[in-house]
């Protein structure tokens, strides 16, 4: 039997429903039990009170969530078409948007948004989430190392909440969505905790939405495996470029390409000085670059010595391809050794961005490849993660150096010299005498 219990210090009496046969309005009753219980004497809630506690419990969740701040992150204010000028990238934007909104119609198993920063991805998410509230069903929005920090504050020794109670809390969020997953520090613990998470969640196939900016086999190899699965994970690569930072991305402060803007196709020397077959692969190479320049697809290689042309035919590539708003990163190699250095060195959240845009960006120039990568082993290795990831995803680059096939690095002549993937064009001529006054070829 229950009986009515006077409320507890700071609560007014009369919270509960006037008409509740147990509590008669209080709001709590106290439970008839053995001396030895562990609630015994305890005022509890009553029933009457439960669906006011679970509204209460879903704006504490909101809250948590973050959503607030995403408030104004909509499907009405998306630019669903992107800012981008390439058909190709405004077809991804719109493929996400398309796909997104008839998840968040009908959520159901679990959608993976990959792209750089400021690509729009976290946007879609949060409008998922704003429209699954704005139709009364819940949904929890979590940035994910947020997501970690929710679950260790249950550590604290006065917390309010249990690590078991927080973690069902999203482990059985009827929606979950995860933003930026990749950018956790990765520790035993947090691996493990994330892990534990996805693989509940995709097991019981609750509908769960993820955003990253790292490649899926780049992730924690179990939850890779779990993104890899087809049939139950859509996954939407958005390739447009920061939305937010429009031509002045942060990537825009590494590209020397402004140092390169008298170098066109227009001002290209053809060489009359050349005779025969050196002539015939000269002109060959320019006739290539030019049509790469209007229509590029796949990898396009210069190889030849120091002042043959091969940067000025790669800036003219990229001016090109710049004229018409295109999206072009020109770097040399030992500069984006530097970046490396320097993002590994301050941590530094700016240069962090622009590695990412580099690896995504729809025509990426890397000028000048040292033959032996005389570079730290970290520091060439995070090079290999670039070049790979380009290279396996064919997104358009142009190299140059002044190495021959032999001299070349092993991982990358295995590379750039397959046919099916990448034009080469070796400038076997002597080194350009001219007495232009544009910046100097080599």
């Amino acid at each position: 039997m229950t009986e009515p219990a006077a409320p507890p210090r700071r609560v007014e009496a009369g919270v509960g429903d006037p008409d509740c046969p147990r509590c008669h309005g209080l709001g709590y009753v106290r439970e008839e039990l053995p001396i030895t219980h562990p609630n015994f004497g305890k005022v509890q809630v009553c029933t009457c009170q439960l669906p006011h506690l679970e509204l209460r419990r879903a704006a504490q969740l909101r809250a948590d969530s973050n959503i607030e701040s995403l408030a104004g992150k909509t499907f009405e204010n998306f630019l669903a078409d992107g800012v981008s000028p390439d058909p190709d990238i405004r077809a991804t934007v719109r493929a996400a948007f398309d796909r997104c909104r008839a998840f968040a119609e009908k959520p159901e198993n679990w959608l993976l948004l990959i792209g750089t920063y400021g690509c729009g991805k976290t946007h879609l998410a949060a409008a998922i989430a704003n429209y699954s509230l704005a139709q009364g069903h819940p949904a929890l929005f979590l940035n994910t190392p947020d997501l970690l920090d929710f679950l260790r504050e249950t550590f604290a020794p006065r917390a309010e909440t249990t690590y078991n109670q927080r973690f069902d809390e999203v482990r059985d969020a009827p929606l979950l969505i995860l933003d930026d997953l990749g950018t956790e520090s990765p520790t035993a613990w947090a691996v493990e905790k994330l892990y534990q998470l996805l693989n509940y969640r995709y097991n019981a196939h609750l509908p769960t939405v993820i955003t990253t900016n790292r490649r899926i086999e780049d992730l924690e190899p179990r939850v890779a495996s779990r993104l890899s699965d087809a049939e139950i994970v859509a996954t939407l690569n958005i390739l447009a470029p920061d939305f937010r930072a429009g031509k002045t991305s942060v990537a825009a402060d590494v590209s020397t390409l402004a140092l390169h803007r008298g170098q066109t196709f227009e001002t290209f020397d053809h060489r009359a000085d050349l005779t025969g077959d050196a002539r015939q692969h000269f002109l060959n190479a320019i006739r290539a670059a030019r049509e790469y320049a209007d229509d590029p697809h796949g990898w396009f290689v210069l190889v030849g010595p120091y002042a043959s042309g091969k940067t000025h035919l790669a800036a003219a590539i990229a001016n090109h391809r710049a004229q018409f708003g295109k999206p072009v990163i020109f770097v040399t190699y030992p500069d984006l050794m530097e970046l490396f250095r320097s993002a590994g060195r301050e941590q530094d959240e700016r240069n962090a961005k622009a590695l990412s845009q580099i690896r995504g960006v729809e025509l990426l120039v890397i000028d000048d490849i040292s033959t032996q990568l005389n570079t730290a082993g970290y520091f060439r290795e995070r090079f290999f993660q670039v070049f790979n990831q380009r290279f396996d995803a064919r997104l358009p680059t142009v190299l140059t150096t002044a190495a021959d096939e032999k001299e070349l690095d092993p991982r990358i002549k295995s590379r750039i010299f397959l046919a099916d993937a990448c034009q080469v064009h070796v400038l076997k001529v002597e080194p350009y005498r001219g007495k232009r006054k544009s910046a100097r070829k080599r």
